[in-house]
């Protein structure tokens, strides 16, 4: 290990002028045509360029700065490659402790030596000579200055088993998410995810003339137009065409719409908190089917688990929507809303019965959302037809959770996701767990290199990265970062110039309240903290499986479809469970309680400041800066777009720790040892360099 450890000078100052401090704990990122980082000098030429003079000792209080290693190499970056070490120490009070990580209080300010040229810690640095003055504000100002160097280290080209380990589908076969009843969303028996999946449309009616439906022979061809229409014969897809292109031509799904059922109740005497109505109908629904038209519902049966794979309910009604904004399901305890559930009907393979339902209001499959349609005389002439719900609610009927908040005070995924505002492609962890794409991972067999991701949603090309000091365990249910390329092309083409339903004008006028309020209008790099670690019963055991001692629920490495026991290692491990959520109150720590209790899906933006996490989440919706990439690549030829245009170029643990519930560690407590740049940037490709920043000890 090498060390820096200096007694340069320190100084402390009595009071709260904060002017040295504030001056050497800029924000802002590189703008550096090298692509490195450097901060600059604001209106000064480097000529002029200075280094302040180094702090000036005090014998009582003083900071002492101690760097892991003070040599890293070109395109780390202070605080990631060095690692400092900050000791606070009061000799009047005998206090001593570690102040590094208090990012409010210790600020790192970084020097070229020879051109006095400014960095942030979390820039990546070119070869050079260095100097950090650090600082550390508690009522007292201290100070220590160090010293370290940045050799000129050339990365390699990844390519398989240098940088990285290719997976397949066939790899992660074992992992499927309808796998794990416990991990799935809504249990098990829900739609596959794969095949010729064949499904129910019911169009539902209520006695009462104002929840009929006016055009029986409209209703039935808007519905087959939205559901599964090829490209091109609706306004953006239709339920099948999305699901085969997001899929990779995986999942094909076919089926039929119904006759109209027609519930005999009026709908203006049903108790609207009362959801379980929904199933009622749904199983009434079937039973008529089968009774009444003669239904061969084993057809609707792939997986041969004795019920119908997919039942979509479409209802008219003459009931108005909830009072609510984004997007609700059956939690919002309000039936006249969209939403996906459970029948309880039992299984019967010879004539399936009803299991997974989506529940969904006919006004929202044919709003006026990219319509080229026009209103003559009481209805509709030309398309209107528009599947963004039931794509999303499909997610549900596959097994995917929502990626919102329902708590309504934080937006954690970052908003541009099938699964969270209804906009765009699903994400590479929710297609990894339907089994559609399989990473190439990071794993620390190259320490310096360079790779080359294509469009995620055009391709499935995604990246899975660890510490290294952690391995993946070969499943989707694990901790790890995930990069994609998002570009506005395929899948998110149609919303990245804003989707109808986010355009909303803010109180004051002259802005959207919800950001851009669709997918990204350009290309950038996407970044997720993914938790999704699942938990199990484990159990010891004797050679003849009796129980020995009491059942431990805690994190496994090894997540289990169905109970596993080794009499010779002496242990039973139950199913695995699914205990993290994006919606803080219903996340769970193995022992039950919520409190910092991991985030399933974190986007992590290029800001230092975890703006997701705010009530005003939602207007950062599709915005440009949430998003890396290179200032060099933007369309500098658009007169709107404006300087910034990226949120940053670079992630390292340092820039992303407030996105972290324990700030620079992973939840599991292993610390990310990679930085990553953005180096070079096309409309359907983007390079990253990888520096691994583990010092040997």
């Amino acid at each position: 290990m090498k060390s820096n450890k200096k007694y340069i000078t320190a100084w402390a100052l009595l009071g709260l002028s904060i002017v040295g401090l504030a001056a050497c704990d800029k924000t802002g990122t590189s703008s550096a045509s090298t692509n490195t980082g450097g901060s600059g000098s604001g209106n000064s030429s480097e000529s002029t360029l200075t280094i302040p003079e180094p702090p000036i000792v005090s014998n009582v209080r003083r900071i002492e700065v101690t760097l892991k290693t003070d040599d890293i190499p070109s395109g780390s970056t202070f605080f990631d490659g060095c690692q400092p070490s900050v000791v606070y120490t009061d000799d009047d009070t005998g206090e001593e402790e570690e102040v590094y990580s208090r990012y409010n209080m210790t600020s790192y300010t970084i020097y070229d030596a020879e051109t006095a040229e400014v960095y942030e810690p979390d820039d990546a640095l070119p070869a050079g000579h260095y100097i950090c003055d650090v600082y550390y504000q508690n009522f007292y100002i201290v100070g220590d200055r160090v010293e370290f160097d940045v050799t000129e280290a050339t990365p390699i080209e990844a390519e398989e088993g240098k940088g990285f380990k290719t997976y397949t589908t066939e790899d992660l076969a074992d992992y499927h998410i309808q796998n794990f009843d416990k991990i799935e969303t809504l249990g098990g028996h829900g739609m596959p995810s794969s095949g010729d999946v064949d499904i129910l449309v019911v169009p539902v009616q209520f006695s009462n003339a104002a929840a009929q439906f006016k055009n029986p022979d409209e209703v039935k061809t808007c519905l087959e137009e939205a559901f599964f229409a090829e490209t091109g014969e609706t306004p953006w897809e239709s339920l099948s065409s999305y699901y085969y292109k997001s899929s990779y031509g995986k999942l094909n799904i076919g089926g039929e719409v119904t006759p109209i059922y027609t519930y005999p109740v009026d709908d203006t005497t049903i108790n609207s908190s009362d959801i379980s109505v929904s199933t009622t109908i749904a199983t009434q629904a079937v039973n008529w089917l089968k009774t009444e038209h003669g239904y061969d519902m084993s057809k609707y049966d792939l997986d041969k688990d004795g019920y119908i794979d997919g039942i979509q309910i479409v209802y008219a009604t003459s009931q108005t929507t909830p009072g609510m904004s984004g997007t609700g399901d059956a939690s919002s305890s309000d039936l006249w809303w969209n939403f996906t559930t459970n029948a309880s009907g039992s299984s019967n393979v010879r004539s399936p019965n009803a299991r997974r339902i989506f529940w969904s209001r006919y006004d929202y499959v044919t709003n006026t959302y990219y319509s080229s349609s026009e209103y003559n005389g009481g209805y509709y002439e030309g398309k209107r037809v528009d599947p963004h719900t039931i794509i999303h609610e499909t997610g549900h009927m596959m097994g995917a959770p929502d990626y919102y908040s329902y708590d309504r005070t934080e937006g954690p995924a970052g908003q541009v996701d099938m699964m969270d505002n209804n906009v765009g492609d699903h994400n590479a962890y929710t297609k990894m767990m339907f089994n559609w794409v399989a990473p190439r991972v990071v794993d620390g067999s190259a320490k310096n290199f360079t790779i080359t991701l294509k469009s995620y949603t055009e391709t499935g090309d995604f990246l899975l990265v660890k510490p290294t000091s952690d391995p993946w365990n070969e499943t989707p249910y694990d901790e790890y970062l995930m990069l994609q390329y998002y570009t506005p092309t395929g899948l998110n083409e149609m919303d990245h110039e804003g989707y109808a339903e986010w355009q909303q004008e803010s109180a004051s006028g002259g802005s959207n309240t919800y950001g851009h309020g669709g997918t990204y209008e350009h290309p950038g790099l996407q970044i997720y903290h993914v938790d999704t670690r699942a938990a199990s019963y484990v159990t010891p055991i004797d050679e003849n499986g009796t129980a020995t001692g009491e059942a431990v629920f805690d994190y496994t490495d090894t997540p289990r479809s169905d109970e596993y026991a080794d009499r010779v290692a002496g242990f039973k491990e139950g199913e695995a469970h699914r205990i993290h959520d994006n919606t803080p109150s219903r996340s769970h720590n193995p022992d039950g309680t919520t409190r910092k209790a991991p985030t399933e899906l974190q986007a992590v933006f290029p800001s230092r400041v975890n703006s997701t996490g705010t009530s005003s989440y939602y207007s950062l919706f599709g915005l440009m800066t949430n998003l890396y990439g290179l200032e060099s690549y933007r369309e500098t030829g658009d007169e709107t777009t404006k300087e910034g245009y990226y949120g940053g170029d670079t992630f390292s643990v340092y820039q992303a720790r407030d996105y972290f519930t324990n700030g620079y560690f992973f939840n599991d407590g292993s610390r990310f040892d990679w930085v990553i740049q953005v180096v070079e940037q096309t409309d359907d490709t983007i390079t990253l360099h990888f520096v691994n920043t583990t010092v040997a000890e």
